[in-house]
């Protein structure tokens, strides 16, 4: 009877000290392992973050580049320069075949020489936009040419029909001036604390001009406050734009060493060096081709239907002011 006591004393008498101690600092190891890693996911979390914002404003700022881009415009892409001469063949030279017609020997043009009309009207349309920053000359249609600029390889300024207007009713065009080019920044808090990002670095900017897209001067990032301007991308070291010669099948640093390259552009390469958050070198380099077709239209002049051509518009020309003056003449006569 003492001894069922005694067994049932001992069963009832619960942990000892060293089995506390046992699961404390088992409890303690489950617990150091499980804040590790949550500390760790967390980090990862926000390393990935840091990596994510720092890809998607490059790719913002390409993607950006890639739609201006890819919808410039020029009438050369579909059309030609505007010739004083329409008898005259791309080298200045009559075109054998054509003719003068009975209206121009009339008027005093020789074969080759236009209507003095018509070249008055001709030379008026050239001439305002030779005078104009923005635009070399007309084409074939009356359209205006853009003059591409790009005075220094980390600029480039482009004629776009990328607009869309934000507000119904608004005083814009669908075409616009877009530049895109290096600008002056100050460091914020954080990238002064790194030391791995270099002082004096560039921001690269878009800016945007949309309110008068045919005025005569060049974007004035200064003093006009219509130019909106857009910080694509921070802590940029360096910045170039490369366009493609399609005669001589090479990349350019500046389109005056391409033929026609001022007003008509096949290719461009953007090459652009910066520094991330995590103050890393990194370098980018994307390459940009226009919707166009890789063509270049030229004067479609028939000689041998030139002359018919000219005769037959000369003859509406009188039917249309012969029946001008009947219709005239009956007004007044009621």
């Amino acid at each position: 009877m003492n001894g069922y006591k005694s067994t049932l004393d001992s069963n009832q008498s619960g942990f000892t000290l060293l089995e506390i101690l046992i699961a404390i600092t088992l409890l303690a190891f489950i617990t150091i392992g499980v804040v590790n890693i949550t500390d760790n996911a967390a980090q990862t979390k926000e390393r990935t973050t840091e990596v994510n914002e720092n890809n998607l404003q490059i790719e913002t700022a390409m993607s950006r580049f890639e739609w201006d881009f890819s919808q410039i415009y020029s009438p050369l892409y579909f059309s030609s320069v505007m010739n004083m001469n329409q008898n005259l063949g791309n080298d200045g030279q009559p075109i054998p075949g054509a003719q003068t017609s009975g209206a121009q020997a009339q008027s005093g043009a020789g074969a080759g020489q236009p209507n003095p009309q018509l070249q008055q009207y001709y030379e008026q349309l050239i001439s305002r936009f030779e005078r104009n920053e923005h635009f070399i000359s007309v084409s074939k249609d009356g359209h205006p040419i853009p003059r591409f600029y790009a005075p220094e390889k980390s600029v480039f300024e482009f004629f776009t029909t990328s607009n869309r207007r934000k507000v119904e009713n608004t005083k814009q065009s669908h075409f616009a001036w877009v530049r895109y080019s290096l600008a002056d920044q100050e460091q914020t808090e954080d990238e002064e604390r790194n030391i791995n990002i270099p002082k004096s670095l560039k921001s690269f900017v878009r800016y945007f001009s949309a309110d008068d897209p045919y005025g005569d001067q060049r974007i004035n990032v200064q003093e006009n406050q219509t130019v909106k301007a857009a910080v694509l991308l921070r802590n940029v070291e360096y910045l170039e734009f490369q366009f493609w010669d399609y005669q001589r099948r090479k990349w350019e640093n500046s389109l005056r060493n391409i033929d026609s390259g001022e007003s008509l552009i096949r290719g461009v390469k953007l090459i652009i060096t910066w520094y991330d958050s995590q103050g890393s070198k990194r370098t980018s380099s994307r390459i940009f081709r226009t919707l166009w077709p890789m063509v270049t239209p030229q004067d479609q002049i028939q000689p041998n239907n030139l002359a018919a051509g000219v005769q037959a518009g000369a003859q509406a020309g009188v039917q249309s002011g012969a029946q001008g003056n009947i219709n005239s003449g009956n007004t007044n006569g009621y």
